[in-house]
């Protein structure tokens, strides 16, 4: 009998959370640690919500006030990124058009594989005709001398292994569209192969919490190593958390 909540569904972002933190993964989904939103994170949110106002006919009034009031609901702190969340929605916009008629924004699909117990939950960001694109806000791009996007940096892992599974379910071409207050660059996915299956992925989780008695069990199968992005920097509460799990589990 699996550990994991009978609502869990896995999602790409869940699955790249595994592969790349597995001790995060087991915070937040099996300890319901509750990461809050930060401002970069927010500004991508606001900078969606900004785009889909102008691709539904919007003006430039309309996509700043779309962005600033999305931007103000989720974060309520000064910051330079809602300045910077407006530029980028309107970057969004300016781009996205060329692709023609929005046909779906933030359609969720759940699908079922038989290779799973639990389904797969998957959200794009906007979809046209003839392919879905993930929009990605950043403070800036990495860029060669040359002018050419830093391969070691584009396409990022992560957003190779969500738009290979994305393509497969939805069955339509995905790119990628980064972006930031001054740059931009669309990234397509043509011949492009994960560095791990996504799939296969979900089905190391299910198994990994399938032959645990508890989560407690999951807890000492993983180090508790917090060298990625996700824990942020210095001294974090979810650095903080995790070290209060570990340490409970293993008494010390």
């Amino acid at each position: 009998m699996s550990i994991l909540r009978k609502d869990y569904r896995h999602s790409a972002s869940r699955g790249n959370a595994f592969v790349e933190s597995p001790a995060y993964w087991i915070i937040t989904e099996l300890f319901n640690y509750e990461e809050k939103p930060n401002a970069r994170m927010v500004m991508g949110l606001a900078a969606e919500k900004g785009a889909i106002e102008g691709l539904n006919g919007g003006d430039k009034r309309d996509i700043l006030k779309a962005t600033s009031k999305e931007f103000d609901s989720l974060y309520k702190e000064e910051c330079d990124e809602v300045i910077w969340a407006v530029e980028i929605a309107l970057r969004f916009t300016e781009s996205l058009k060329e692709f023609g008629k929005v046909v779906s924004y933030q359609n969720e699909k759940i699908y079922e594989d038989n290779k799973l117990k639990y389904p797969i939950k998957c959200i794009t960001d906007f979809e046209f005709n003839d392919c879905i694109i993930d929009t990605k806000a950043t403070a800036y791009l990495k860029r060669l001398k040359s002018g050419k996007l830093d391969s070691n940096w584009y396409p990022k892992a992560s957003d190779v292994r969500q738009q290979y599974l994305y393509k497969r379910i939805f069955n339509k071409p995905t790119m990628l569209l980064y972006t930031s207050p001054k740059d931009q660059e669309i990234v397509d996915m043509v011949d492009r192969i994960p560095d791990v299956d996504l799939l296969q992925v979900f089905q190391t989780i299910e198994h990994i919490c399938n032959i645990a008695k508890s989560k407690d069990e999951v807890v000492k199968m993983f180090p508790l190593t917090m060298d990625n992005f996700r824990w942020g920097k210095d001294e974090t509460e979810a650095k903080k958390f995790a070290r209060d799990v570990w340490n409970k589990v293993w008494k010390q």
